[in-house]
C-alpha cells in the first residue's frame, strides 16, 4: 500500500479544514491564499512547504490544522479505502476550490447605488 507523504497529508489536512470551517478564513486570507496559489510550483514538497509558511503567519489556521486528532491526519483515502497520492495539480485545484468557495457573505454583499435617473435627453429626435 501506497503510504502519504507528510506533504501530501499537510496538503489534505489544509483542505479539509477550509472544506470544514470555511468561516476560519477571511477575505484577507482568501485572498493571500489566492496569490500565493499563483505562485505555487509543480512539486508537491514545495506546495505544502508554502502551504505551511502562509498558515504559520495565521494562528488560527495554525492552531485548527494542528488539533486535528491524528485519526483524522490519516483517513484520506480513495477508492476502495486505498490511500491515494496526490497530485501537484490536484492540489493546486483543492486549493484554488478554497479561494474560490464560501466567500464571506458581508464582504461581497456590496450593492451598487441605485440611480433612477435615466439620461432622458429627447432632443435628438429624428422624423
Amino acid at each position: 500500500m501506497s503510504e502519504l507523504s507528510p506533504y501530501e497529508e499537510n496538503i489534505l489536512d489544509f483542505v479539509k479544514i477550509a472544506q470544514n470551517q470555511p468561516n476560519l478564513f477571511t477575505a484577507e486570507d482568501r485572498a493571500a491564499l489566492g496569490k500565493l496559489l499563483a505562485t505555487l510550483p509543480d512539486d508537491i514538497e514545495q506546495i505544502s512547504d508554502a502551504l505551511a509558511l502562509w498558515y504559520e503567519d495565521r494562528p488560527h489556521i495554525l492552531n485548527t490544522i494542528l488539533d486535528l486528532p491524528v485519526e483524522e491526519s490519516a483517513s484520506h483515502r480513495g477508492p476502495g479505502g486505498r490511500k491515494t497520492r496526490l497530485s501537484p495539480k490536484d492540489a493546486k485545484d483543492m486549493i484554488d476550490n478554497i479561494v474560490r468557495q464560501s466567500t464571506p457573505s458581508q464582504k461581497t454583499q456590496v450593492s451598487p447605488p441605485n440611480n433612477p435617473q435615466n439620461d432622458t435627453i429627447s432632443g435628438n429626435t429624428q422624423s
